[in-house]
Formats: structure tokens, sequence, C-alpha cells
């Protein structure tokens, strides 16, 4: 039996608020669904975040509804469960894969569960923080475990971080020991890159986004899923080929102009128009020194997002000592080019008693986000 494995496919995204790029994550998940079938894979499973939110809008849901009725048709199984994007944590309210569910779509496991296809035993729960993942963990994961056991194959499907793979320490959710045993295959879910390792016996892979979602994943370079076949035990990675280009640089003033222009150049040969992200860091020379350039760019670019950071002059040194502390904090991020409101929130901050953060933070937001999210946050 072969499985394609999906994951964070974030559909609805509209970056940079840009059609253009929500059209490109839906467009990413076409290309990995019919990539999918075209294999005649006897099952696809979605470890999360398949939407961007559990409220998308109408025509992400439209298409991804179209999308998945090709599936259907093949006769291809897909089983889905929710991420920390697209979970619903109010009560009343459902996630979009419950509609995809009722039109005979998917097999959803939400919030936990399990099911049978095809003589295979699944098992899987949805996006958990740490502190509920220790409640979780007591109660069903010596279930999925005797019943993986008992089965000839068997999948976990989840959207934790392992903390194996996580770079900042104590941010997991969960410990790769104490995953449930006897598992075939680990369909892991949350973290944006591609991961393989073996584990208890089993496979655990992490397939990465079928599209970026930022810098960091664009640099990485990959955008794809998997397929793993289970009396073999072997994974196939896919790459997805023909997807908007996502140009990431970093560079300093003494490289930049080489820089910029092999940017404008890679730009005109390209089929679709890219995103151009750049970090830039210098100590005297203003990137809009190279204007003529920058202006090449953005005429053959979707969108160019710059970062810039000043640097210190050599000896010399920023101190807070003898600096009032929210001059510090603005001078440090002046340097990192952040938003005049980052900078006064932060300084407000700073004034502020730890018992109001939490209404000073309220009150901003209030100012800033749906209603919906901000009686979200106050629940």
């Amino acid at each position: 039996m072969r499985i394609a494995h999906l994951s964070d496919s974030h559909l609805g995204f509209a970056q940079y608020q840009l059609l253009e790029r929500r059209a490109d994550f839906l467009k990413a998940f076409k290309k990995a669904i019919d990539e999918a079938v075209d294999r005649e894979v006897d099952l696809i499973v979605h470890s999360g975040d398949l939407f961007e939110t559990y409220h998308p809008d109408m025509a992400t849901l439209s298409e991804t509804i179209k999308i998945l009725q090709k599936v259907r048709e093949a006769g291809i199984p897909f089983i889905a469960i929710t991420g920390n994007h697209d979970r619903t944590l109010r009560k009343g309210i459902v996630p979009p894969h419950k509609i995809l569910k009722d039109l005979g779509l998917l097999t959803l496991i939400d919030p936990y569960g399990e099911t049978e296809v095809k003589g295979v035993y699944i098992a899987g729960f949805r996006y958990y923080s740490k502190h509920y993942m220790s409640e979780l963990k007591s109660d069903l994961f010596e279930q999925f475990s005797k019943r993986a056991e008992k089965s000839g194959a068997s999948i976990l499907i989840f959207h934790q971080g392992i903390d194996q793979f996580i770079d900042y320490e104590g941010a997991y959710e969960l410990l790769i020991s104490e995953l449930p045993e006897n598992f075939s295959y680990y369909a892991a879910g949350h973290i944006h890159a591609f991961l393989v390792q073996e584990v208890k016996g089993g496979i655990l892979s992490y397939p990465g986004a079928t599209e970026f979602r930022s810098k960091v994943e664009a640099r990485r370079g990959r955008r794809g899923f998997n397929i793993f076949d289970l009396e073999k035990k072997q994974l196939e990675r896919i790459e997805l080929e023909g997807l908007r280009p996502f140009i990431v640089e970093k560079f300093s003033e003494e490289e930049a102009e080489e820089k910029l222009k092999d940017i404008a150049e890679e730009l005109e040969n390209c089929k679709d128009r890219a995103v151009v992200v750049i970090d830039y860091s210098y100590k005297q020379t203003e990137l809009e020194v190279f204007s003529e350039l920058l202006n090449r760019i953005k005429r053959n670019a979707l969108v160019l997002r710059v970062s810039k950071e000043k640097l210190l002059e050599e000896g010399c040194e920023v101190s807070p000592k003898g600096m009032k502390l929210e001059d510090f904090l603005e001078n440090f991020f002046l340097r990192r080019n952040f938003g005049r409101k980052e900078i006064e929130i932060g300084k407000e901050l700073l004034k502020t008693p730890p018992e109001e953060v939490k209404s000073f933070l309220l009150s901003f937001l209030e100012k800033e986000l749906e209603e919906d999210v901000i009686n979200l946050l106050k629940e």
C-alpha cells in the first residue's frame, strides 16, 4: 500500500495581502494532488493546516472542493486532521473540513480518533499545545500502541513539533520518546521542512509545506510531499515543479551591486513573476543608492520585500549604560528596520505593570483585529 503524505498547505493564505499568492497556495496543493493521483497511490493523508484559518474565503473553499472531487473520482481515500491554523477553539464552530467530510470528500479525525482503510489501522489527533498533550498522552497513547501492535500495518497522523526537530529549546509540543509505539509510519505535520527519521521501528516524516509561507522555508528550497510504501517501508520524496519562483537573498553593501544585478537578470528569465525577499546589512551605503537596479527588479517581480539592518561602525558600541531602557529599545528596533507602531508598543509595554500587560495588549488588539479573534483571546 502506497500513501501520499501532504501537510501544511495553508489554503487561503494571501501572503503579502496578494490575491496572486492566495492562488499560488491553491496551485501548489492541486499539483500535489494531481501528482499523487497520477502515481496511483492507495491513500492520501494530510497532517494538518490544510487551510490557513478555520474560516477560509468561499473562493478557496470552492476550489478545494473541486480538487478533492478528483481524489474521490479516482477512488482514493483522503484522511485529514486539523492543525494549529485550521482547528477551532470556540464552542459551536466547526472546521472547514466538516463541510468536505459532509460532501464525502474526506475522512476527518478531530479532535482525535482512529479508523481503518484497506486493512490499515490509522490513528490521529489534531494540534494540541504541550500542556494539553500531557493529558492526551495518558488517555490515548497506550490504546493507540496496543491497536497498532495488532495490525499488520498502521499510520499515526499528528500536527506537533517534535523536540528533536525544533531549533528553540522548549518550543516543542511532543518528545520523540513519547510517541505511541508500533506504528509503521508516523505522518507528522507543523514543521515546514522535509525531515525523515526512523523511530520505534517505523518511519517518521515531515513532508514540509506545499508552498513557501516564509523566507526561511524558501531558503531551504523544498516544496512537495512524500509517498510511503507500507510493505517495503520505503519513502519517496516528490518535489513540486512549475510553482512561482521565490527568491531570497542576504547580502551586505560590499556585495549589493553584484547581487542586485544577478537578481534583476534572473527575474528577466523567469516565466512567472517572482517573490523577491532581500535582507540587507550596511554601515554607510543605503540600498536606495542602487535605485536603478531596484526599479528594474520591481518591474519584473510580483513583490519585493526588503529588510535592512544598519551595522555599527567597528569599535562603536551602543551600551545601555547611562541610557534609558526605552531609548535603548527604540535604537535597537530602528537598527532592525522595525515599524513605528512596533516600537511604540514595545516602549509602552516597558512602562506597563505586569498585571496590566494582558489588558493593554487586548486593548491594542481590539483596534487591529477582527471581533471574533478578540472574543477568542478573552475566553
